[in-house]
C-alpha cells in the first residue's frame, strides 16, 4: 500500500483560529513562491501536493489541473463553484493561477493533514483495526453538514466518496474535489457524472436526481468505513456492478460477530434510510441531521483529534483543545 506522508512532522501546529490560513487579497500565486511538501495523491483531474508558500510559511493543498486533459469550462465550473463556499465542512479556497511552464491550472486549498477518508479506512484496515459508531456517527454528521450547506446554495456535489471526504488535524470533516458539482435547477440534476460504484441507483438508470443521491453516496461511504470493505461485489465489470446496484436490494449495516458489541438499532436505520431504492422516499441531508442517530451523536463528547491522531500513529499535542472536532 502506498504510504502516507506524516505531514504533522512538517507543518506548524493547528491554530484554533483558522483565519490564520487567510491570505492578504493582495497576494499572487506562482511556483516560484511554493515549495512542495510531499505529495498527497490524485484528485479529479490531477494531482494533489502539500505546498509551503515561502514568504509566510503557511502551507496549502495545490490541485494541478491539467487544462489539455480537462475541458476548461470544467476548470472554471469548479473554480466558480469553490470560490463562493464558506463553511466549516467544506475544503477552504484560498486561489488559483495559471503555471506558464505546464499549461496546468493551479488551485490551492486548505490542507486537511488527516488525509482522506479512503486513506484513513486502508490505514484502519491495514492494522486489523475497525472504526466505532462515535467516530463513525461524527464522520458522517461533517457530511451531512457539508452537503445541506452545498443544498442551500442550490449545489449538489455529485461525487460523494471516500476519497472525496477529507479529515483535519483535529478531525474535523471537510468535503472536497467540487470538479463535477453542479447546480440544481428545482432541486434536479440531469448529467451523468462522478464515480459509478457510489452513485444512487436513479442515477445510474439516467432519472432526474437531487441532493438525495448524494445521501446515498454518504451512506455508502459510511457502511463501507465501519464494515472494513466495500458493500457491494468489487470484482465486477463497471456495467454489471451498475446493474447490481440499480437492481438488486440495498445492503444493509449486520452485527459482526467479531465485534464486543453489536451496532445500535439507530445506527442500522440511518444506514437503511441513507441507501432507500426510491429517491423519493429517501431523506434529504437536512433530514438526516434530525435522525435520532445523528442527534445522539451530537450530544456526544467524541475526541475526534485523538483518533486520526491513533490512526495515524502522530504524537499527541495540544490534548486540551481537542476534545471537540
Amino acid at each position: 500500500m502506498e504510504s502516507r506522508p506524516d505531514l504533522s512532522r512538517v507543518l506548524e501546529p493547528p491554530s484554533d483560529d483558522d483565519s490564520s490560513l487567510e491570505p492578504s487579497p493582495s497576494i499572487e500565486w506562482s511556483d516560484d513562491v511554493l515549495e512542495i511538501v510531499a505529495r498527497l495523491g490524485e484528485g479529479a483531474g490531477g494531482a494533489v501536493h502539500a505546498v509551503r508558500d515561502a514568504r509566510t510559511g503557511k502551507c496549502y493543498a495545490r490541485k494541478s489541473i491539467v487544462t489539455r486533459g480537462s475541458p476548461l469550462k470544467y476548470v472554471l465550473r469548479e473554480l466558480s463553484i469553490i470560490s463562493t463556499l464558506e463553511h466549516s465542512n467544506i475544503t477552504g479556497f484560498y486561489g488559483a493561477y495559471m503555471s506558464p511552464s505546464s499549461s496546468e491550472v493551479k488551485v490551492l486549498m486548505e490542507l486537511c493533514e488527516g488525509h482522506s477518508l479512503e486513506a484513513a479506512g486502508a490505514e484502519i484496515r491495514r492494522r486489523q483495526g475497525r472504526v466505532g459508531e462515535k467516530v463513525a456517527g461524527r464522520i458522517a454528521e461533517g457530511v451531512l453538514q457539508g452537503l445541506t450547506y452545498l443544498h442551500s446554495k442550490h449545489f449538489i456535489h455529485r461525487d460523494i466518496k471516500p476519497s472525496n471526504i477529507l479529515l483535519t488535524r483535529s478531525g474535523v470533516v471537510k468535503l472536497c474535489d467540487f470538479g463535477v458539482s453542479g447546480k440544481l435547477v428545482k432541486s434536479v440534476a440531469v448529467t451523468f457524472m462522478g464515480t459509478t460504484c457510489y452513485m444512487a441507483p436513479e442515477r445510474i438508470l439516467g432519472c432526474n436526481y437531487g441532493i438525495r443521491a448524494d445521501v446515498w453516496s454518504t451512506g455508502l461511504s459510511i457502511l463501507e468505513l465501519v464494515q472494513n470493505e466495500f458493500p457491494y461485489p468489487r470484482d465486477l465489470p463497471a456495467f454489471e456492478l451498475m446493474l447490481h446496484i440499480s437492481q438488486s436490494a440495498p445492503p444493509k449495516l449486520e452485527d459482526d460477530p467479531m465485534l464486543p458489541k453489536p451496532w445500535s438499532d439507530a445506527m442500522k436505520d440511518f444506514i437503511r434510510l441513507s441507501l432507500t431504492m426510491d429517491a423519493t422516499a429517501r431523506p434529504t441531508p437536512r433530514d438526516l441531521l434530525l435522525h435520532p442517530w445523528i442527534e445522539g451523536i451530537q450530544k456526544r463528547k467524541i475526541n475526534m483529534a485523538r483518533w486520526i491522531s491513533e490512526v495515524w500513529g502522530w504524537d499527541m499535542i495540544h490534548k486540551e483543545s481537542s476534545d471537540s472536532p
